[in-house]
């Protein structure tokens, strides 16, 4: 299995810090109950739990027998999603061979043991304590300075097209297709109104790098209704019978692209990613909404 970037660094977070053994499973037992380390003892009353591994961002690690005070320190690597392997010094005074091998294989169980083989007993690790990784620095687009000399974009679009169910996928489609598709698979006419609604927006760029979303009020509703709407603020600003449904985001350019900011809030494996999004722009359109419209400058 090839890991990628995001593999390691998730393998990385799991693994490093101090690991103690947990618990022991006898594989000739009827059944495979889970022997706690404090129970497990050897001849000389001595037993697993003090057994720990340390296992650091460098890719070195330290076992330590606290019973006797014994070291060993070594090396680990990722071999697989969940799959590691290390190397000792010394480990228990094994022999080298399928014995040994097993014991440097440790794989993770329901995303929090590390366990390996040792004859035939399963040993299970449990972090005890987490240890330091080091995060790397990401360059958000959001504290970046903006190129003020690039306004191309500036100007209030309206929607070109949309990604629309077909009846069979998601594609990106013009008012005119939505249309002839719903026509085509007769769509009652009360649900139609939900296919044109991304038609019924636009999205103006300002000057002053704000993007803003407008909706066109319904028609048919009392000028009496919008008035109090208006002044209750439910509808936000209001012109040339649009209304702006939400806040005003932020767009800028950086080294030739543009960029806005989503407001959204976003995490991968635990990580904040960033909430700006690239704006493709060409002959006076726009792909926004993570693709899912594309905009052209009225």
């Amino acid at each position: 299995m090839e890991l990628d970037a995001q593999d390691l660094k998730q393998g990385l977070k799991f693994i490093v810090g101090t690991w103690q053994v947990d618990y022991l499973v006898n594989a000739f037992s009827n059944d495979l109950a889970h022997i706690p380390a404090t129970e497990f003892k050897s001849d000389d009353g001595r037993d697993f739990s003090a057994i720990t591994y340390e296992f650091f961002e460098d890719h070195t690690l330290v076992m330590k027998d606290t019973s006797t005070g014994k070291e060993e320190k070594g090396t680990w690597e990722q071999t697989g999603y969940g799959s590691f392997h290390y190397t000792l010094g010394a480990f228990m005074d094994l022999p080298q061979g399928a014995v040994l091998d097993a014991v440097e294989k440790l794989e993770m169980r329901d995303g929090t043991w590390l366990v390996f083989a040792l004859g035939f007993l399963a040993v299970a690790l449990k972090k005890v304590a987490d240890g330091v990784v080091t995060e790397e620095k990401k360059t958000d687009i959001g504290d970046l300075p903006g190129d003020d000399s690039m306004k191309e974009i500036v100007g209030t679009y309206e929607v070109a097209m949309a990604k629309s169910f077909n009846g069979s996928e998601f594609v990106l489609m013009s008012k005119e297709e939505v249309l002839e598709d719903l026509e085509k698979r007769a769509v009652p006419e009360e649900e139609r109104r939900m296919y044109l609604m991304a038609f019924e927006t636009r999205t103006e760029f300002t000057d002053d790098h704000k993007v803003i979303t407008w909706m066109k009020i319904p028609a048919g509703v009392p000028k009496e209704e919008i008035d109090k709407a208006i002044a209750s603020g439910e509808l936000g600003e209001v012109k040339d019978g649009w209304f702006c449904p939400e806040g005003a985001k932020e767009w800028k350019a950086v080294d030739g692209k543009y960029y806005y900011d989503t407001k959204e809030h976003r995490e991968l494996f635990g990580e904040i990613q960033s909430s700006w999004d690239e704006l493709k722009v060409g002959g006076g359109m726009i792909e926004y909404a993570d693709g899912m419209l594309v905009l052209k400058k009225v």
